[in-house]
């Protein structure tokens, strides 16, 4: 099933579609936020928390908050800011749903093939 969108993604994995291919901007940005699915639940819990703050403070600065609480982050757990911002454009909890269910079997620019992982 080809998907190019969060919605179309998030209906994929709900309905446990065993093949999925991500097209697109979101392909690249599901793959450049893998990392964040494979932090501890520790290092997780520091980066969700620092988003939280982020997003709390961002519409008072325009969102440089969440650059700028990204960043530190980043710092803190060691992942690119990049993937941080990937991440959180497609959404935390989407990210660690598709990743703890899926494995990626391919990507190219603009082409991620994920498969459904084994019961």
């Amino acid at each position: 099933m080809n998907v190019t969108t969060n919605k179309e993604l998030e209906a994929a994995r709900t309905n446990r579609v065993s093949e999925i291919v991500v097209v697109g901007k979101l392909a690249d940005k599901l793959h450049r936020s893998r990392k964040i699915a494979k932090l501890s639940a520790a290092t997780l819990a520091v980066l969700i928390a620092a988003l939280g703050v982020a997003v709390l403070a961002g519409p008072e600065t325009l969102g440089f908050s969440v650059y700028a609480v990204g960043a530190v982050a980043a710092g803190m757990t060691g992942i690119e800011i990049a993937a941080i911002i990937a991440a959180v454009s497609v959404g935390l909890a989407l990210v660690l749903a598709v990743y703890k269910e899926y494995d990626e079997i391919s990507y190219e620019s603009g082409k991620l093939s994920l498969r459904r992982k084994s019961s």
